[in-house]
Protein backbone atom coordinates (compact mmCIF):
# COMPACT_ATOMS: atom_id res chain seq x y z
CA UNK A 1 0.00 0.00 0.00
CA UNK A 2 2.83 2.42 0.83
CA UNK A 3 4.42 1.73 -2.56
CA UNK A 4 1.14 2.41 -4.36
CA UNK A 5 0.58 5.68 -2.48
CA UNK A 6 4.14 6.78 -3.19
CA UNK A 7 3.69 6.11 -6.90
CA UNK A 8 0.42 8.03 -6.96
CA UNK A 9 2.02 11.03 -5.26
CA UNK A 10 4.98 10.92 -7.64
CA UNK A 11 2.66 10.61 -10.64
CA UNK A 12 0.71 13.68 -9.60
CA UNK A 13 3.95 15.56 -8.90
CA UNK A 14 5.57 14.73 -12.24
CA UNK A 15 2.46 14.77 -14.42
CA UNK A 16 1.43 18.11 -12.97
CA UNK A 17 4.68 19.58 -14.28
CA UNK A 18 4.35 18.58 -17.95
CA UNK A 19 4.37 22.26 -18.84
CA UNK A 20 8.03 22.31 -17.71
CA UNK A 21 8.88 19.38 -20.02
CA UNK A 22 7.90 21.05 -23.30
CA UNK A 23 11.47 20.70 -24.56
CA UNK A 24 12.38 17.28 -23.19
CA UNK A 25 14.90 16.68 -25.98
CA UNK A 26 16.99 19.74 -25.06
CA UNK A 27 16.70 18.92 -21.36
CA UNK A 28 18.03 15.41 -21.99
CA UNK A 29 20.84 16.78 -24.11
CA UNK A 30 21.97 19.02 -21.25
CA UNK A 31 22.26 16.11 -18.80
CA UNK A 32 25.26 13.84 -18.24
CA UNK A 33 23.79 11.18 -16.00
CA UNK A 34 20.52 10.43 -14.26
CA UNK A 35 19.40 8.15 -11.42
CA UNK A 36 15.96 6.66 -10.95
CA UNK A 37 13.73 3.70 -10.17
CA UNK A 38 11.54 1.43 -12.26
CA UNK A 39 8.24 -0.26 -11.39
CA UNK A 40 4.90 -1.08 -12.99
CA UNK A 41 2.70 -3.93 -14.15
CA UNK A 42 5.62 -6.26 -14.75
CA UNK A 43 6.48 -9.17 -12.44
CA UNK A 44 10.21 -8.49 -12.22
CA UNK A 45 9.87 -4.74 -11.68
CA UNK A 46 7.04 -4.93 -9.16
CA UNK A 47 8.95 -7.49 -7.04
CA UNK A 48 12.54 -6.24 -7.34
CA UNK A 49 11.90 -2.44 -7.66
CA UNK A 50 15.17 -1.92 -9.54
CA UNK A 51 17.37 1.16 -9.55
CA UNK A 52 18.25 2.81 -12.87
CA UNK A 53 21.50 4.48 -13.94
CA UNK A 54 21.26 6.16 -17.35
CA UNK A 55 23.30 8.35 -19.69
CA UNK A 56 20.75 10.49 -21.55
CA UNK A 57 20.99 12.21 -24.89
CA UNK A 58 18.86 14.09 -27.36
CA UNK A 59 18.22 11.08 -29.61
CA UNK A 60 19.53 8.12 -27.60
CA UNK A 61 19.68 7.10 -23.94
CA UNK A 62 21.61 4.10 -22.60
CA UNK A 63 21.63 2.71 -19.10
CA UNK A 64 21.81 -0.07 -16.52
CA UNK A 65 19.07 -1.49 -14.32
CA UNK A 66 19.50 -3.65 -11.22
CA UNK A 67 17.33 -4.74 -8.31
CA UNK A 68 16.29 -7.67 -6.12
CA UNK A 69 13.39 -8.57 -3.89
CA UNK A 70 11.17 -11.26 -2.37
CA UNK A 71 7.60 -12.42 -2.81
CA UNK A 72 5.61 -14.95 -0.75
CA UNK A 73 2.90 -17.21 -2.13
CA UNK A 74 0.87 -20.20 -0.93
CA UNK A 75 0.59 -23.60 -2.59
CA UNK A 76 -0.98 -26.98 -1.83
CA UNK A 77 1.40 -29.65 -0.55
CA UNK A 78 0.59 -33.39 -0.64
CA UNK A 79 1.95 -35.81 1.95
CA UNK A 80 0.53 -39.34 1.95
CA UNK A 81 2.21 -40.13 5.28
CA UNK A 82 0.37 -37.35 7.12
CA UNK A 83 -3.08 -37.62 8.74
CA UNK A 84 -4.34 -34.91 6.42
CA UNK A 85 -2.96 -35.67 2.97
CA UNK A 86 -2.98 -32.04 1.78
CA UNK A 87 -1.84 -28.86 3.46
CA UNK A 88 -1.15 -25.27 2.51
CA UNK A 89 2.45 -24.09 2.60
CA UNK A 90 3.97 -20.63 2.20
CA UNK A 91 6.99 -20.19 -0.04
CA UNK A 92 9.39 -17.26 -0.40
CA UNK A 93 10.55 -16.55 -3.95
CA UNK A 94 13.68 -14.48 -4.62
CA UNK A 95 13.73 -12.23 -7.69
CA UNK A 96 16.74 -10.57 -9.33
CA UNK A 97 16.72 -8.10 -12.24
CA UNK A 98 19.69 -6.95 -14.33
CA UNK A 99 19.37 -5.07 -17.62
CA UNK A 100 21.32 -3.14 -20.20
CA UNK A 101 18.83 -0.69 -21.70
CA UNK A 102 18.48 1.82 -24.50
CA UNK A 103 15.93 4.26 -25.89
CA UNK A 104 15.59 5.81 -29.29
CA UNK A 105 13.53 9.01 -29.28
CA UNK A 106 11.20 9.91 -32.11
CA UNK A 107 10.45 13.54 -31.40
CA UNK A 108 10.30 15.16 -28.00
CA UNK A 109 9.06 12.37 -25.72
CA UNK A 110 7.88 9.38 -27.78
CA UNK A 111 10.50 6.63 -27.77
CA UNK A 112 11.28 3.01 -28.54
CA UNK A 113 12.78 1.28 -25.48
CA UNK A 114 14.91 -1.83 -25.97
CA UNK A 115 17.47 -3.83 -24.08
CA UNK A 116 19.11 -7.04 -22.93
CA UNK A 117 17.78 -8.51 -19.66
CA UNK A 118 18.86 -11.22 -17.25
CA UNK A 119 16.17 -12.29 -14.79
CA UNK A 120 16.57 -14.86 -12.01
CA UNK A 121 13.96 -16.53 -9.82
CA UNK A 122 14.78 -18.92 -6.97
CA UNK A 123 12.63 -21.03 -4.66
CA UNK A 124 14.84 -21.88 -1.66
CA UNK A 125 13.78 -24.90 0.43
CA UNK A 126 10.71 -25.69 -1.68
CA UNK A 127 8.90 -28.64 -0.08
CA UNK A 128 6.51 -31.17 -1.62
CA UNK A 129 5.39 -34.41 0.05
CA UNK A 130 8.18 -34.22 2.61
CA UNK A 131 10.91 -33.72 -0.01
CA UNK A 132 12.92 -30.48 -0.09
CA UNK A 133 14.42 -28.88 -3.20
CA UNK A 134 16.21 -25.72 -4.19
CA UNK A 135 14.71 -24.55 -7.49
CA UNK A 136 16.39 -21.90 -9.62
CA UNK A 137 15.27 -20.43 -12.92
CA UNK A 138 17.15 -17.87 -15.01
CA UNK A 139 16.31 -16.33 -18.36
CA UNK A 140 17.96 -13.90 -20.74
CA UNK A 141 15.75 -12.02 -23.15
CA UNK A 142 15.51 -9.08 -25.53
CA UNK A 143 13.11 -6.39 -24.37
CA UNK A 144 11.28 -3.96 -26.66
CA UNK A 145 8.29 -1.65 -26.43
CA UNK A 146 6.82 1.80 -26.95
CA UNK A 147 6.71 4.67 -24.50
CA UNK A 148 6.81 8.34 -23.65
CA UNK A 149 9.28 10.10 -21.41
CA UNK A 150 9.25 13.67 -20.17
CA UNK A 151 12.37 15.46 -18.90
CA UNK A 152 11.79 18.60 -16.90
CA UNK A 153 13.62 21.91 -16.76
CA UNK A 154 14.39 21.35 -13.07
CA UNK A 155 16.10 17.97 -13.72
CA UNK A 156 13.41 15.41 -13.01
CA UNK A 157 12.20 12.86 -15.55
CA UNK A 158 9.16 10.62 -15.76
CA UNK A 159 8.64 7.86 -18.32
CA UNK A 160 5.85 5.42 -19.12
CA UNK A 161 6.41 2.38 -21.30
CA UNK A 162 2.87 1.64 -22.42
CA UNK A 163 3.89 -1.84 -23.49
CA UNK A 164 7.05 -3.89 -22.99
CA UNK A 165 7.47 -7.27 -24.64
CA UNK A 166 10.24 -9.83 -24.47
CA UNK A 167 11.78 -12.56 -26.61
CA UNK A 168 13.66 -15.39 -24.90
CA UNK A 169 17.34 -15.80 -25.77
CA UNK A 170 18.15 -18.56 -23.29
CA UNK A 171 16.82 -20.08 -20.09
CA UNK A 172 18.24 -22.41 -17.44
CA UNK A 173 16.44 -24.50 -14.84
CA UNK A 174 18.25 -26.06 -11.86
CA UNK A 175 16.56 -28.46 -9.45
CA UNK A 176 18.67 -29.55 -6.47
CA UNK A 177 17.40 -32.32 -4.17
CA UNK A 178 18.24 -31.42 -0.56
CA UNK A 179 16.44 -33.84 1.74
CA UNK A 180 13.66 -36.44 1.94
CA UNK A 181 12.99 -39.49 -0.21
CA UNK A 182 12.67 -38.33 -3.80
CA UNK A 183 10.04 -39.92 -6.02
CA UNK A 184 9.02 -39.43 -9.62
CA UNK A 185 5.99 -37.47 -8.34
CA UNK A 186 8.00 -35.01 -6.22
CA UNK A 187 10.53 -34.49 -9.02
CA UNK A 188 7.71 -33.91 -11.51
CA UNK A 189 6.17 -31.25 -9.24
CA UNK A 190 9.52 -29.54 -8.76
CA UNK A 191 10.12 -29.59 -12.51
CA UNK A 192 6.64 -28.19 -13.17
CA UNK A 193 7.32 -25.32 -10.76
CA UNK A 194 10.56 -24.42 -12.54
CA UNK A 195 8.90 -24.40 -15.98
CA UNK A 196 5.86 -22.30 -15.04
CA UNK A 197 7.82 -19.25 -16.24
CA UNK A 198 8.36 -17.77 -19.72
CA UNK A 199 9.58 -14.51 -21.27
CA UNK A 200 8.48 -11.54 -19.17
CA UNK A 201 6.31 -8.74 -20.51
CA UNK A 202 4.38 -5.87 -18.97
CA UNK A 203 2.32 -2.71 -19.41
CA UNK A 204 2.44 0.73 -17.81
CA UNK A 205 6.09 0.39 -16.79
CA UNK A 206 7.04 3.59 -14.97
CA UNK A 207 10.55 5.03 -14.64
CA UNK A 208 11.21 8.20 -12.65
CA UNK A 209 14.18 10.01 -11.19
CA UNK A 210 16.52 12.96 -11.46
CA UNK A 211 19.30 13.96 -13.86
CA UNK A 212 22.43 16.08 -13.57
Amino acid sequence: MKKILSLLVLSVFFCGGFVFAVDSASNRKNMTVRLGMKTGTHLMYSTSTPFVLEFPGEDWTFGLTYGSGKYSYSYTDYNAAATTSTSTKTQNINFSTAEVTGRYYIGNSFNIPFGYASYKISYPDWVYSGVTYDIDYSITQLNYGIGNEWTYDWGGYYGIDWYQGGSTLSDTKTIKHKSGTETTTTLAQATKTSTDVSAFAGIFVVTFGFGF
